[in-house]
């Protein structure tokens, strides 16, 4: 594989390549063009998307759907062969003009406005998102696979126990097309801000965007957060939606905590830069803030309350 050819494939003749670090899932180079640009170029991991073209359609919609939105925007994909894709080695590739982060006075309430204008552009046209990753955000699910890999001592009853409440909570909530990774960093803040990785966007709660935002977050930043997620969707979601904000932070941080809990007992771990003591530390790091957002319900829903 020689980055310089695959960046070829999208017209764009690379001066250098530089292998980003950062993410779990796909192999991701910054490139600098012959005459200064830079581009993200990334492979997707077929061992976590099985299928590459649905995700690259889904991409596509996306991008169309947010083609004339001002306030926030997404990656642009080059074209190769009238595709937004490019097939190379047996692996997948795509890329796009690297989006420059820039300040803001707010950054809190950026994020949250940027996922909450991202979230209403993305349900606001007939679109159908393919489901890319099977049992994604399926908290029972993976709470099996746990149960499956370690012994039974070493599965915490709280994280069981929230797999049944979930269930009960979310039993009436409606789906929509959600990010579903809305990490605070996955928001380059800029004008507009750009939302990034969208490989995961899927049919979802609205809650588990909520959630993964407040999570990645600090805590003081939850009411700015909050704020403007409610501002940026400008009354879309339902009753039962709003409702069920709060336990879209326990879903989404209490999965992660079993996620990581698995792969410190299974054989093939899917967080596999990270060693087992390292998924440990991070399982019981995700356990304490489970706990403590468990203990700041009634604050949560004053803050909720306050800003839909």
């Amino acid at each position: 594989m020689d980055i310089h050819d695959i960046s070829a494939l999208f017209g764009i003749s690379a001066k250098e390549a530089v292998r980003l670090e950062k993410g779990h899932i796909n192999h991701t180079f910054l490139v600098t063009s012959q005459t200064g640009e830079r581009y993200v170029l990334q492979s997707l991991n077929r061992e976590v998307f099985h299928s590459p073209e649905a995700v690259m359609l889904n991409t596509s919609q996306i991008e169309s759907a947010l083609a004339d939105e001002k306030s926030v925007s997404v990656p642009c994909f080059l074209r190769h062969d009238s595709k937004n894709c490019a097939e190379s080695d047996g692996s997948t590739w795509r890329m796009y003009p690297y989006a420059e982060s820039g300040k803001c006075e707010d950054i809190p309430y950026t994020i949250g406005f940027s996922y909450g204008r991202f979230m209403r552009s993305i349900n606001a046209v007939p679109m159908k998102l393919s489901p890319v990753i099977e049992d994604f955000h399926n908290y029972s699910a993976y709470v099996e696979k746990l149960k499956a890999a370690a012994p039974s001592d070493a599965i915490p009853e709280v994280l069981e126990k929230l797999g049944h409440e979930l269930a009960e909570i979310f039993a009436d909530v409606p789906k929509r097309n959600i990010h579903g990774d809305a990490k605070a960093d996955n928001i380059v803040i800029g004008k507009p801000c750009t939302v990034i990785d969208l490989d995961t966007a899927m049919n979802g709660y609205a809650a588990l965007d909520y959630g993964d935002m407040v999570r990645s977050s600090d805590k003081g930043d939850t009411e700015a957060l909050t704020r403007g997620f409610a501002e940026g969707l400008d009354g879309m979601l339902t009753d039962r939606e709003v409702q069920s904000l709060y336990y879209g932070v326990l879903w989404c941080t209490g999965e992660l905590a079993v996620r990581y809990l698995t792969d410190v007992y299974a054989e093939n771990r899917y967080f596999s830069g990270k060693s087992r003591e390292q998924c440990c530390e991070r399982a019981e790091s995700l356990m304490k803030q489970l706990r403590d957002f468990m203990s700041m319900k009634s604050d949560f829903e004053t803050i909720i309350k306050n800003a839909f």
